[in-house]
């Protein structure tokens, strides 16, 4: 999945680190852990909310996701627009977070 965008590959890595913590590989585990971190914050295994549009960016709350929407340099606003477009026409998201 290379080439289509850094949060088509975190999902990809988040379904394969999904796999090989469910075969019981300890380091995936941690990685999982890692992975879930909060998109605006960074608090590490506390991200448990996604974005209702995108389903890509997760969130510790509301308020961590209002924020990073709001945000002046890389909202999430742009890329769940190209995110939500892309979903449309069955093509992935381009660009960055």
């Amino acid at each position: 999945m290379v080439g289509e965008g850094v949060e088509a590959d975190k999902a990809q890595a988040m379904m394969w680190c999904r796999e090989a913590a469910l075969g019981g590989h300890a380091s995936s585990v941690t990685l999982l852990e890692f992975m879930r971190t909060c998109d605006f914050c960074g608090t590490r295994n506390a991200a448990r909310k996604l974005c209702n549009r995108c389903r890509t960016a997760r969130y510790c709350d509301g308020e961590c996701q209002a924020a990073h929407w709001h945000r002046e340099a890389d909202p999430h606003k742009g890329h769940c627009r190209r995110a939500a477009e892309a979903s449309e026409d069955g093509t992935p998201p381009s660009g960055g977070a």
